[in-house]
């Protein structure tokens, strides 16, 4: 789940306490390349008596999209902390550029439009968008993406990555569990390589069970993660008004091998 400190809608706070009126057994809140939410969360869930999971994701270098999550990571590591702040500035750097070409383009918003939008969390991409709505000159999110913000788009940047093996170290440097994020998504010729060379750098785990992932999809992802030996998890990647087709607890299916991870994550990880 997703919530203000990157690219949802939703504060820390109050996605844990649809969590607790869910009365789900484990929560997790995973913003992206930040755990600027974190401490919010783990308030929450202790004033709400739920079971929390520290959560972050990362996004990665891969020709296209790969997503690793860390799970049960210790905030506090001073390395992991470290890493947290370099990528947020590299991200405060990254909307100064987007700023200069959207100027270059005709369109000039400030800093301290785009700022404002963030209300003190890490500033990215949504929050230029917001801003261009703002101002008149996008029609909604999707337009200011595809016209200006997208890979595509007239003002795209690229952002500092980390590789997938510095991800899975770092978060298991922090004591965390590495699961591979909807890997439906991800552009491989061969999954099963992709997750055995992954298994060999450190990875813990697939997320199997994922609101885009058909039946068909699941079951080829649970075969890899028993033939690799990994944990296997679920997740709506919920995003509040950001992406509205998703909820919380929207992926309801199960099985032993998740079970099993649910019960391994609260007896070792979770608060």
């Amino acid at each position: 789940m997703h919530s203000t400190a990157s690219d949802g809608t939703d504060t820390p706070g109050q996605i844990i306490d649809k969590c607790a009126r869910l009365n789900l057994v484990l929560s997790s809140v995973t913003d992206h390349d930040t755990i600027d939410g974190q401490r919010e969360a783990i308030c929450a869930a202790q004033e709400k008596r739920i079971k929390y999971l520290t959560g972050v994701e990362f996004s990665v270098q891969h020709t296209g999209e790969l997503h690793i999550l860390g799970y049960g990571v210790d905030i506090e590591s001073a390395p992991f902390k470290g890493m947290m702040d370099e990528l947020r500035a590299s991200r405060i750097e990254r909307v100064h550029l987007i700023l200069k070409r959207l100027a270059e383009q005709g369109v000039p918003i400030t800093f301290e439009e785009v700022e404002r939008h963030a209300k003190g969390n890490t500033l990215g991409r949504p929050h230029i968008a917001l801003t261009l709505i703002e101002r008149g000159y996008s029609g909604s999110m999707q337009d200011a993406f595809s016209t200006y913000l997208n890979e595509n788009g007239l003002c795209y940047v690229r952002r500092r990555k980390l590789n997938a093996k510095e991800a899975m170290d770092l978060i298991h440097s922090a004591g965390g569990v590495s699961v591979l994020a909807h890997p439906r998504f991800i552009k491989t010729d061969d999954m099963a390589a992709l997750v055995a060379g992954m298994k060999r750098d450190g990875l813990s785990g697939i997320e199997v069970y994922y609101p885009a992932h058909s039946d068909r999809d699941a079951e080829r992802f649970a075969a890899i993660a028993r033939a690799n030996g990994l944990l296997v998890t679920a997740g709506s990647d919920y995003h509040g008004k950001m992406r509205d087709f998703t909820a919380i607890a929207s992926e309801k299916r199960t099985s032993p091998l998740l079970e099993q991870t649910v019960q391994l994550l609260l007896d070792t990880y979770a608060m």
